[in-house]
């Protein structure tokens, strides 16, 4: 049968009959197991009985928000004020990451008065007009022009990467101390946001100790909000459930979403203030407040906080660094292991290289993340068992050493 996806011409999408899955296996209809590292969406995993649970008792329920403010809803929002301190005043749910990028962006400006926003190189952010204009991926805008009007990009602290060619151990700071330059010569000198993820996705690339927190006095020092986009890193992916808080961070705006619905659409702006009421009517309509989807962020927030689940992200995220860190050891080919969590990059020599081990695992049946600068990225669901990264380190294992051969 003919494939009509639109992006199939890109991502070769092939049909596998996939049955049933449990945590991080999956199996196909003849059997064979499938290991799943690539998922930042489905974090609860496979066949996760309390949110199985919970969404059933919510669709025998009332699904229509017509009667105001749904008891998910309220429910959820007490999750999120309480989990972040009550640092925040005010939250707006939207229908996905790239959306809540993209208000929360535009109502900062309002809030500020001025009409640019800075952002960095291979930064994620979304997909949509502006969240891609922001994003610092390539792909995102190559032959999509033009790019919205009043984004700069700056370059990112990636410290074993430096594109100033700079030593870590001396550098002070040099990307940032040349963000003065950016905005003069850049922009209009006008940069009312800066939107920055905790640690970048593409990549798993964190930033140098304190550089966060020299980010975000900056960005007040220049009358900016701060808006950290916690959609991959926050909701437990690193073993805590923000990661602000690590940092020392005290953000504008926080932003959340993927995992918060597990595998549902959501996106969420936490912000400490917000724009004139007349600004605020184009932020109404869609479905980010969808009962379905409140009920599933309360079931996610359940199993974190009250059933033990960020503390088995925490056990769970050292073994597989420990596992990837052995193999760092073992093999020259590998350049460099980065763990924030369950989330991993295995940086390896060459693009080569990388494409071959890549396929060996695809081969192995392990599901691995799409591949950025020579890195292999291994994200499981939160559920993920020690025999499962066992098995993913075990598969890794044996394609490495097929470079040898």
């Amino acid at each position: 049968m003919k494939n009509f996806d639109m992006l199939h011409p890109v991502l070769h999408t092939q049909k596998i009959d996939l049955t049933h899955g449990d945590c991080a296996s999956l199996y196909d209809v003849d059997g064979n197991r499938y290991l799943d590292f690539n998922q930042i969406c489905t974090t609860l995993g496979q066949n996760n009985k309390h949110f199985i649970k919970r969404m059933t008792e919510a669709l025998n329920g009332m699904t229509s928000n017509k009667a105001g403010l749904a008891p998910a809803k309220e429910k959820l929002q007490k999750y999120l004020m309480d989990t972040t301190g009550h640092k925040f005043s005010y939250i707006h749910l939207t229908a996905s990451g790239s959306e809540a990028t993209e208000w929360a962006v535009r109502t900062a400006l309002k809030q500020t008065g001025k009409t640019e926003v800075l952002s960095f190189w291979n930064s994620i952010h979304g997909r949509t007009y502006l969240s891609a204009s922001m994003s610092g991926m390539v792909q995102r805008k190559t032959d999509y022009g033009p790019i919205a009007p009043g984004v700069l990009l700056a370059a990112y602290p990636n410290c074993s990467h430096c594109p100033y060619e700079k030593k870590c151990e001396d550098c002070n700071n040099f990307c940032l101390r040349f963000l003065d330059n950016k905005v003069k010569f850049e922009g209009a000198n006008d940069v009312g946001a800066v939107i920055v993820e905790a640690y970048q996705g593409s990549g798993v690339i964190p930033p140098p100790k304190g550089w966060l927190k020299a980010l975000q006095d900056w960005a007040h020092a220049h009358g900016a909000l701060f808006i950290l986009d916690e959609v991959q890193s926050g909701m437990g992916r690193t073993g805590k459930l923000y990661r602000f808080e690590e940092e020392g961070l005290d953000p504008d705006m926080l932003l959340l979403g993927k995992s918060i619905v597990n595998g549902l659409h959501m996106g969420v702006i936490l912000s400490k203030d917000i724009p004139k009421e007349k600004y605020l009517k184009a932020l109404t309509g869609g479905a980010g407040d969808d009962v379905l989807a409140c009920s599933a962020a309360c079931a996610v927030f359940e199993e974190l906080l009250e059933n033990g689940l960020l503390e088995h992200i925490d056990a769970m995220g050292k073994l597989m660094a420990e596992k990837l860190e052995t193999l760092a050891v073992k093999y020259p080919a590998v350049n460099e292991v980065r763990s924030m969590g369950l989330a991993a990059a295995v940086e390896l020599d060459t693009a080569e290289h990388q494409k071959a081990v890549q396929a060996a695992l695809r081969q192995a049946r392990v599901f691995t993340s799409p591949s950025v600068n020579n890195c292999i990225m291994f994200k499981p669901p939160y559920t993920v068992t020690e025999e499962e990264i066992c098995l993913m380190a075990d598969a890794l294992d044996r394609c490495l050493a097929q470079l040898d051969k």
